[in-house]
């Protein structure tokens, strides 16, 4: 007993320590802090939220309306006879390589909190059912949907490999309706689809702003660093900040990064992206082996592209100017061009706001 309070004294001297750190550093580098949180504000707003937010929304529509329920229903039997695997969780497996880093781990934990996976097969399959997503690669690293396209190929083949091995013998335990209860109760179709969607636009708000706060968090952090290694004349290295925060693939490849290596990181994610998944699983992640495999899994990405021929586009630095679609630097946030990803962030503050004075008022 006194051990364990021995090492708890311990544990929370060092979180201490840190935390008086980054105070100290907040006060001392604030000029650094600041202008990392802004660009990464700018990265969320411009990137992130129109890349992600209505893949989540469509995400959770998809488990709450039983969408995938009735779309693996009618291969359940051959899969779990002959594939001896589960239609709907091979589904959700793919699904969560196009929707996105956070989309396959909101999908998983929905399910798991409705009793339709074990708390066990979550956290198994959150180590690979996390992928880029189409439009986070078009924002960072692709300029074209067909280099976006060989990205997410080679990003996303790994995962499914892995994955598939990992389904053998995992089922799930019912194929059930999650609307049950709106159905017992008389409502019409048309009124508990405006239920659903309602919940799914909060459900996606919410992991939006999880995501979003944890980003804008880690650059200010990050920008701490940067402002004492600027002190010794010292730049963090790019291929660093992209592995603490994976929008930052960016700056890597503007550096003289090659795309193998962009490919990578796009792969393992950035523990910035890791902490999101749990954070919007509520803690169910093992970080341990989570790590391990993306580790695993990157290697094999950074081999696959580097086997790849790139003949179509330029290597090196300049390559950029092939890659990227827009630099959030340049990007004026009184355009009208800029009205679409403005309204997300409105819509998104909107329901949070709705659901906070409804949790308040009752």
């Amino acid at each position: 007993m006194r051990s364990h309070e021995r090492n708890q004294e311990f544990e929370n001297f060092w979180i201490y320590l840190a935390i008086l750190f980054f105070l100290a550093g907040a006060v001392l580098f604030y000029p650094a802090a600041a202008a990392s949180v802004l660009d990464a504000g700018k990265r969320c707003v411009c990137v992130l939220i129109p890349s992600l937010y209505l893949f989540s929304i469509l995400a959770s529509l998809s488990v709450r309306t039983g969408l995938l329920s009735a779309l693996a229903q009618p291969f359940q039997k051959f899969f779990r006879k002959f594939l001896h695997r589960d239609a709907m969780l091979c589904m959700i497996l793919l699904f969560s390589q196009v929707g996105g880093y956070p989309v396959g781990a909101q999908i998983l934990h929905e399910l798991s909190q409705n009793c339709m996976i074990t708390p066990k097969q979550e956290q198994n399959l959150l180590c690979v059912c996390m992928g880029s997503g189409f439009g986070f690669i078009l924002g960072t690293a692709g300029g074209t949907l067909q280099t976006a396209l060989l990205f997410w190929v080679i990003i996303s083949v790994p995962n499914l490999l892995w994955g598939w091995f990992l389904l053998r013998d995992m089922y799930t335990e019912n194929l059930k309706d999650l609307n049950k209860n709106s159905e017992k109760s008389g409502n019409s179709a048309s009124s508990r689809f405006v239920s659903v969607f309602t919940q799914s636009v909060e459900c996606a708000a919410q992991a939006m702003l999880k995501i979003c706060g944890m980003i804008l968090a880690f650059s200010g952090f990050l920008g701490i660093l940067e402002g004492i290694f600027q002190q010794f004349l010292i730049r963090i290295p790019a291929v660093i900040g992209s592995i603490l925060e994976v929008s930052n693939v960016t700056a890597y490849l503007q550096n003289g990064g090659t795309l193998a290596g962009a490919a990578a990181l796009l792969s393992f994610g950035g523990i910035c992206v890791h902490l999101q998944i749990a954070a919007v699983t509520e803690n169910q992640l093992k970080l341990r082996k989570f790590w391990l495999i993306r580790i695993i899994l990157s290697g094999i990405v950074y081999f696959l592209g580097r086997l790849i021929p790139w003949n179509f586009v330029e290597a090196g630095n300049t390559a950029v100017s092939v890659f990227l679609m827009f630099n959030p630097d340049q990007v004026s946030f009184t355009g009208n061009e800029n009205v679409i990803p403005s309204v997300c962030l409105l819509v998104m503050s909107v329901f949070l706001l709705r659901k906070h004075y409804f949790l308040r008022k009752h």
